[in-house]
């Protein structure tokens, strides 16, 4: 036994090169009887160390285990710290886009506000006239336009004095009146409000004897730009008279523009 020590000390302290050399030549030295033995020691100490060996190199994974570990622990938390940085540049966004929304909903009001200003500085548009002779126009083989050429008012110029003319000069509603005087014996007289040629509305009288008469009529209606607007005399013996009185007059205003 205490041969058998010996050869294990001696075995510890053989340098790693020497290897199963150096074995061999001790166990020639030896009784075969201690070599067996001591061969059969020898194994049993080399399972032990590759035992030993394998369960320090189990152990050395460890670390490499961990650190995987905190490495994912790690970019949790960084994918986390993503997420509430998403989380929050959504609420951002959100809030951004009610403003938005809100911005948005003040211009349109200030469009409509400042569509009803532009109201103010449209031009404003008012006219009389009366047909500004001393007699009797008519009777006539066509229809004419009559020429109100007694100018009373003419706010905006939208009249024209020496055509009888109205034109629009701007998209609006307008109320227009007319009246046709008459005087003789036995005569008729019969006129149209027109737009753009299309009649409006219309007066009509026949009389008898040496009375005279006035016929009145009114009409509101749109206009869009360049529309026009005039009186007509009636063809087929149909008249219309004047005097310094302005009995025959031609009228209208724009309420408010559309």
């Amino acid at each position: 036994m205490t041969l058998t020590l010996l050869l294990l000390c001696l075995y510890g302290t053989l340098s790693e090169d020497a290897g199963e050399d150096n074995l061999n030549d001790i166990m020639v030295q030896i009784q075969p009887e201690q070599g067996q033995d001591i061969e059969n020691e020898y194994k049993a100490h080399n399972q032990q160390v590759e035992t030993a060996a394998t369960t320090t190199t189990q152990s050395g994974c460890e670390p490499t285990i961990h650190t995987v570990m905190r490495e994912l622990g790690a970019m949790e938390e960084r994918l986390g710290a993503t997420v509430r940085s998403l989380e929050g540049m959504r609420n951002r966004l959100e809030a951004s886009e009610s403003q938005v929304r809100s911005l948005n909903a003040t211009v349109n009001e200030l469009k409509r506000f400042n569509e009803g200003k532009e109201y103010d500085v449209w031009p404003q548009v008012a006219f009389s006239a009366a047909l500004g002779i001393s007699g009797t126009i008519g009777p006539v083989s066509n229809e004419i336009t009559l020429v109100f050429q007694r100018v009373l008012s003419n706010v905006g110029n939208a009249y024209n004095p020496p055509t009888g003319i109205f034109t629009a000069p701007v998209r609006g509603l307008y109320h227009f009146t007319f009246t046709a005087f008459d005087c003789g014996w036995t005569t008729m007289t019969g006129a149209s409000l027109r737009r753009n040629g299309q009649v409006m509305v219309s007066v009509y009288d026949e009389k008898e004897g040496g009375s005279s008469k006035s016929s009145s009529n009114s009409a509101t209606f749109l206009l869009q730009v360049g529309e026009q607007v005039y009186v007509a005399l009636w063809r087929h013996g149909h008249r219309i008279s004047d005097n310094e009185n302005h009995y025959s007059s031609f009228n209208g205003f724009q309420l408010f523009p559309i």
